[in-house]
């Protein structure tokens, strides 16, 4: 009797990255092995470096000879990979009443708010301007806005599913500290947050670090 071999699962991305992180987290919520493939340079204009994606964007989820570009492609394919394992999940598009649409809609903002601070302030070092401080305060406001509203927000999502928005929420606030020190002490509600979901076995299992290249790739 003919045995088919399951898919080999990767992700492709970096330990330091948040939005590789939420992909790396729901695969261990799944029970999904899926080791990361990480990318050690993020100024390559190669697209292969990034799976294949044109838009030089991490991360990616490569399920045998497919892929799937992009954080919450790369979970829905993900989630794909096992029975029930899309109904298990309570995606962004689940949400129906209108805090809980807004809840999602801010916290990816607020995703993508952090690494263009990130590249604009910390990578590049470049001296702040109108743009750079218009993101900044937008990244503020939206931490200032989940804090008043996390505990609404929260007890409007279904216990019994894995909560895309808690992924994304505790991947941004990990990330803060790591790469973009915001002092939080006046929003005690997002920093209990993290605390207890960071005792999660797939949050133990991802703590932020940057991708050591190969010895090999290192000389010359």
């Amino acid at each position: 009797m003919h045995r088919t071999e399951p898919p080999t699962i990767r992700i492709v991305g970096r330990q330091s990255s948040h939005y590789t992180r939420v992909v790396r987290m729901l695969a261990l919520e799944l029970g999904i092995d899926a080791p990361l493939a990480p990318v050690f340079d993020l100024m390559s204009t190669d697209p292969a470096t990034y799976a294949g994606n044109p838009a030089l964007k991490l991360p990616a989820l490569r399920v045998g000879d497919d892929t799937a570009w992009g954080s919450r492609n790369a979970c829905r394919l993900l989630a794909r990979q096992v029975e029930g394992g899309e109904v298990r999940v309570f995606w962004p598009e689940d949400a129906r009443a209108p805090l809980l649409m807004n809840a999602h809609e801010i916290v990816a903002h607020a995703m993508a708010a952090q690494v263009e601070v990130v590249f604009h302030e910390i990578v590049s070092k470049r001296p702040p301007d109108a743009t750079s401080r218009k993101r900044r305060e937008s990244l503020l406001g939206c931490l200032t806005w989940l804090n008043a509203h996390l505990d609404s927000i929260r007890a409007q999502l279904p216990v019994e599913r894995i909560a895309m928005f808690d992924l994304m929420l505790f991947c941004l606030l990990e990330h803060l500290p790591f790469r973009n020190p915001i002092d939080l002490s006046n929003m005690p509600v997002l920093t209990a947050f993290a605390t207890t979901y960071g005792a999660r076995a797939s949050a133990q299992a991802t703590p932020y670090r940057f991708d050591a290249p190969p010895p090999e790739a290192t000389q010359a």
